[in-house]
């Protein structure tokens, strides 16, 4: 017998009293209404609280729950729960949607393939000039990630960066995380990465749906990783670390080059990142992973390990940081 609620929507909340509205408000617009909005008040000590329950007063599809703070992680773990849709979706507290069709090409999507997971495109909003970028791109070949041939979508979904570590632009199978009792791993601030990671091992069938609908707020004061470089890049390098080894104890080494392969791109992350970190413990630990790039099936791992190759390491983590500061 089929869930009678087909999504899970979970969001954990933590300081965000000026833009949580915006946030719910863009979930409660949905045309499609077979959901659940699961509110996780993470011990937000401003208005937060109230708000969620008034929310909760005039919908019956809004569940809140109250915690004491334990963070991003132990936020969604809350959520999970409690969560009985059949699939599961994260949105962050200070984002929203804009597309209020969104769920409904969603559950059309996935009725015709009946997925373990979907994943979507999204864009950065930057609200002090009002404008957006995208973050991850639409143009993907759906054919080719609906594959039955599990490994062929993979491959075809990392290399052209499509499946990267973020929870929020996912809709998971509640069944496959039930399966194999997930959930994030809490005190780091790259949470999404080995859960993103895990279900790469565990997903049988993808999907895409091809609109960027979901809005990434940027230059938020407060936010999560705001003044916690150092913290970041060493949680970063932590789960590049731990992922590398587990790829490469992996009895099915196809599967070993795969998973590395996702960890290769996060490697190249990191390193764009790390400008300004200071300690000699972090910085000769990074340097001694440099070999994960040497799986890079993804188009953009492959530009900086050819890089790597004719300007050395150091170089290349140089042009990878002022890269990454430009963008900003």
């Amino acid at each position: 017998m089929s869930n009678s609620v087909e999504f899970s929507i979970i969001v954990p909340i933590y300081k965000v009293e000026q833009y949580i509205k915006t946030c719910i408000d863009s979930i409660l617009s949905q045309t499609y209404k077979n959901y659940e909005l699961i509110l996780v008040n993470d011990g937000s000590p401003d208005g937060c609280g109230r708000i969620c329950e008034d929310y909760a007063k005039s919908n019956k599809s809004i569940k809140v729950v109250n915690k004491e703070n334990g963070g991003l992680s132990s936020a969604r773990n809350a959520g999970l729960d409690i969560a009985v849709g059949s699939y599961v979706i994260f949105i962050d507290s200070d984002d929203f949607w804009d597309d209020n069709n969104a769920l409904e090409n969603i559950h059309k999507n996935l009725s015709e393939t009946n997925a373990d997971l979907l994943v979507f495109p999204a864009k950065r909003y930057y609200e002090n000039e009002n404008k957006y970028t995208y973050i991850l791109s639409c143009e993907a070949d759906r054919n080719r990630i609906i594959n039955p041939d599990t490994r062929e979508a993979i491959r075809y979904l990392l290399e052209n960066n499509i499946y990267r570590a973020a929870a929020w632009n996912k809709v998971i199978k509640k069944s496959v995380i039930d399966e194999h009792k997930m959930r994030f791993r809490e005190g780091y601030l790259s949470e999404d990465m080995d859960w993103c990671g895990d279900l790469l091992l565990y997903v049988k069938r993808f999907d895409f749906y091809n609109m960027p609908f979901y809005c990434y707020r940027q230059q938020r004061k407060g936010s999560i990783t705001a003044g916690k470089k150092e913290k970041l890049v060493a949680d970063k390098l932590y789960m590049c670390s731990k992922g590398y080894k587990q790829a490469m104890e992996l009895e099915d080494k196809e599967k070993g080059e795969m998973l590395a392969a996702y960890y290769a791109y996060e490697y190249s992350v990191l390193l764009g990142v790390s400008g300004g970190v200071k300690n000699k413990q972090i910085l000769s630990e990074m340097k001694e992973l440099q070999d994960l790039l040497s799986y890079d099936i993804s188009n953009k791992v492959k530009k900086v390990n050819k890089l790597k190759k004719i300007a050395g390491y150091s170089l290349t983590r140089l042009a990878l940081c002022f890269f990454v500061n430009i963008k900003k």
